[in-house]
């Protein structure tokens, strides 16, 4: 059985795919699985591709469905999966070679490996290590992107976090600026067993955050999580057309359904100060509404933000919620949330515009 199942979903990508299964194939840790999740590609070239690589190489196996959206895909993937690990790559990102093997030697059982040579034989036939089914190694990664290349690091200092100290992690998954543990399922070695178990949560109809919907059941759940030192081993393409960076009409109605989601995570895993994490996320992610609306190209925009933020129950949370906000970004676009007059909304419009032309 291979060490770790890498899952790449699959979706109309052959422009980048060959870069990113390429970099999955060149792994200095060969031991390892690669699921290819084609998710009904239209294109008539991704599907082709998958079985092409399945056929030069025995690690690598493909599943072929009908299209039911990325998170139906990795899904998918994971429980085809064998490995007692998995990592997530998504089809337009890339990682470097020593990724999986950087990640791996972090886990309990690599350490287990290498430190305590023999003991598993002294604790008896049976002996498995209590931390295979339940733990989380973070990497870092790079955001690649025209014009802008910058490093994403975990706010968690590097170390292993047990016991107590997960416990007061979990009071703060959610609500601050900088997450203390970014939720993405990219970039981390995740128990699969974990993740098996917390698919339950998944809900196909969120497609704002909808790596939450996995990545905070499982931060809940895990006993051991592992945040490595450097190790920006994961690349993050962003493109003109990606999901997360245009304009979406339906941003708010998701966000709604987001925040009643997670909120019922927190509470069904018994995390006591869920409502006050959920409050704060809630207004943190009102930041990404305003900045939606900022961005919808019709000229009616100083209205519509005016409709959301004043209405009574959002007006409610960001008057009444304490949150941190330290980013100079962020500040303006709270300041914009705060005071929705026309003149705000319009220089703001400007200064994100100029910024979004500066970038793309």
């Amino acid at each position: 059985m291979a060490k770790i199942s890498i899952i790449i979903p699959v979706y109309n990508t052959a422009k980048y795919m060959d870069q990113c299964i390429e970099s999955v194939l060149a792994q200095t840790m060969t031991d390892i699985e690669i699921v290819l999740v084609d998710d009904g590609s239209t294109d008539g070239i991704s599907g082709k591709k998958c079985d092409e690589f399945a056929a030069k190489d025995s690690r690598v196996k493909v599943i072929h469905k009908e299209n039911g959206g990325l998170q139906s895909a990795w899904i998918a993937g994971t429980v085809e999966a064998t490995s007692d690990y998995v990592s997530y790559v998504d089809s337009d990102d890339w990682i470097d070679a020593d990724m999986m093997e950087g990640l791996y030697a972090l886990t309990s059982v690599a350490q287990e490996e290498a430190g305590q040579a023999g003991e598993a034989s002294a604790r008896g036939i049976g002996y498995k290590n209590p931390f295979i089914d339940c733990e989380i190694v973070a990497g870092n990664y790079i955001v690649e992107k025209t014009g802008e290349r910058r490093k994403e690091t975990q706010a968690l200092q590097p170390g292993v976090y047990t016991g107590a100290e997960l416990d007061k992690i979990r009071r703060r998954l959610l609500g601050e600026e900088v997450r203390p543990v970014t939720m993405s399922r990219c970039m981390k070695l995740i128990s699969r067993k974990l993740v098996l178990e917390n698919i339950k949560y998944c809900d196909p109809t969120i497609f704002m955050s909808e790596d939450v919907n996995i990545t905070l059941p499982c931060l809940c759940d895990v006993k051991r999580l592992a945040i490595a030192k450097d190790s920006y081993f994961y690349h993050y393409r962003l493109v003109g057309s990606s999901m997360a960076h245009s304009y979406k009409p339906n941003f708010l109605k998701d966000l709604e359904l987001s925040n009643k989601t997670f909120r019922e995570i927190l509470k069904d895993k018994g995390i006591e100060n869920a409502d006050q994490q959920m409050d704060r996320e809630f207004v943190m992610i009102l930041l990404l509404v305003m900045k939606n609306e900022l961005r919808c190209p019709d000229k009616d925009t100083a209205a519509r933000v005016k409709k959301i933020f004043l209405r009574e129950d959002i007006r409610s949370k960001v008057t009444g919620t304490d949150v941190t906000i330290s980013g100079l970004a962020n500040r303006l676009l709270y300041f914009t949330m705060k005071h929705p007059a026309a003149p705000v909304v319009g220089c703001m419009k400007m200064i994100l515009g100029a910024y979004d032309k500066k970038t793309n």
